[in-house]
C-alpha cells in the first residue's frame, strides 16, 4: 500500500471514530467547505455549512441525539464507503436502528462529496417524518 493510500486510510478511520465519538469538529476538519452531500428524502446540500446544519437539526430531533457506531470502512484512492449503526429514540416513535453506508467522494485529502445509504429507507424516512 502506498503512503497517500495509507494516509488517506487512517483519515477515513480517524472521521468514522470521530462521528462514533461525536467529535464533530475533527469530522468537519476532514471534509471540503464546499462538500455536497446527498441525503434521501432531503436531497442534495452544497456546503459544510449546509451539512452541519442538517445533522444539528436532526440530533435535535431525537431525546439524545444520535448514537453513532462506526461498523467498518472500504478505502481507496478516490473513494470511501463507511458502514455505520445509527440509533436514536423520538417521542411517540419506534426507535432508530439504522445501517447505513456513507459513500465518500476524496479529493486533495479531503471529503469533497457525500451520498448516504440507509439498508431501510422507509423505516428512517418515517423516523425522521
Amino acid at each position: 500500500m502506498n503512503s497517500s493510500l495509507i494516509d488517506v486510510h487512517q483519515t477515513i478511520h480517524d472521521v468514522g471514530r470521530a462521528m462514533s465519538e461525536g467529535r464533530w469538529a475533527e469530522v468537519f476538519d476532514a471534509v471540503s467547505p464546499s462538500v455536497v452531500a446527498h441525503v434521501p428524502a432531503v436531497g442534495t446540500m452544497n456546503g459544510i455549512d449546509a451539512l452541519a446544519g442538517f445533522l444539528l437539526e436532526t440530533a435535535a430531533k431525537t431525546d439524545d441525539g444520535e448514537h453513532i457506531e462506526l461498523i467498518d470502512a472500504l478505502v481507496g484512492e478516490t473513494h470511501a464507503a463507511l458502514y455505520f449503526r445509527i440509533t436514536a429514540t423520538r417521542p411517540d416513535r419506534e426507535p432508530l436502528d439504522n445501517l447505513t453506508v456513507h459513500l465518500a467522494r476524496l479529493e486533495g485529502g479531503k471529503i469533497t462529496e457525500i451520498w448516504f445509504h440507509n439498508f431501510d429507507g422507509p423505516a428512517v424516512a418515517e423516523f425522521w417524518a
